[in-house]
């Protein structure tokens, strides 16, 4: 096993500024991998990844990518004789909420979409939210929110205000750049258990927990939120344990957050290369259970 860490973009030769303390924490064998340059020029992307005759497994730690660069990456990580623990289907599965959803949607809120290239028009789109009547929803893409302007793009109060929609996709939209990963996603929003608000958004944070899984198995569990107290609870696994066995991923997170009326429920899926660890995150043991790969 051998772990890939993204590149500074300043110096290729070294480990990018976000990942030095984990290739520091590494016990495994690691190499640079240029994400900058992986749709430009593959080769120069993988130049210091050495080629070989007998495959070798490997875990990406790094930058989110879309399905497309991810693919790009593995065919080219096997034609040097590396080979991701998560293929390009397992890869877009659990990162793109909509694939893994039917698996998980009766520990989850409910959940609409519209995938780009369909009508985006006000009227699709309420038409799409009647069965939430006007009840509270949330804004994201198939990855990711800007749940850091949560008054403005994310949080609708009611999915039955044609006004207020229209504003906050609109401003998701521009925030996102226009570039929406897969398409417009709507979440039933569901009251989960406070343990504070952002200190620069006033976000509301929950109490929430990221479990780490590998080969069905759960490896580690760590509070989502940095800096912030949790009550001492004992996570209760086993109603997500099932579900994880069916996952079609080797290396995947379930993000999970206890709701003030249906108890413990799953957020999202993620795939695990790249998801993010918490500041107080032990690195050191979490690197030392990829090492009985």
């Amino acid at each position: 096993m051998e772990i890939l860490f993204c590149a500074n973009p300043l110096n290729s030769k070294n480990v990018d500024n976000d990942y030095v303390l984990e290739a520091q924490a590494c016990s495994l064998p690691y190499f640079i991998i240029n994400y900058e340059a992986l749709l430009d020029d593959i080769n120069a992307a993988l130049r210091w990844i050495p080629k070989t005759e007998k495959t070798r497994l490997a875990i990406y730690r790094g930058w989110m990518m879309t399905p497309e660069k991810y693919t790009t990456l593995y065919h080219a990580l096997e034609n040097k004789g590396v080979t991701l623990i998560n293929t390009p289907i397992q890869y877009q599965y659990c990162h793109y909420l909509p694939e893994s959803y039917p698996l998980i949607q009766t520990l989850t809120p409910k959940t609409v979409w519209i995938k780009n290239g369909d009508d985006f028009s006000i009227n699709a789109i309420m038409k799409l939210l009647e069965p939430f009547g006007n009840h509270p929803v949330i804004l994201k893409d198939y990855v990711k929110s800007q749940k850091h302007y949560w008054n403005q793009a994310c949080f609708i109060p009611s999915a039955a205000d044609k006004v207020a929609v229209s504003k906050v996709v609109q401003r998701f939209i521009e925030l996102q750049g226009g570039q929406i990963a897969g398409g417009l996603v709507f979440r039933e929003y569901v009251a989960f258990e406070p343990i504070g608000t952002h200190w620069k958004s006033g976000m509301p944070l929950t109490l929430e927990y990221r479990i780490f899984f590998l080969y069905k198995k759960p490896v580690a569990v760590y509070p989502y939120w940095d800096n912030k107290k949790y009550p001492p609870i004992e996570l209760p696994l086993e109603p997500f344990l099932e579900i994880a066995q069916t996952v079609n991923s080797q290396f995947f997170t379930m993000d999970v957050a206890k709701s003030q009326d249906f108890g413990w429920l799953i957020v999202e899926l993620g795939d695990a290369q790249v998801a993010g660890l918490p500041d107080h995150a032990d690195l050191k043991e979490f690197y030392s259970v990829l090492e009985f790969i």
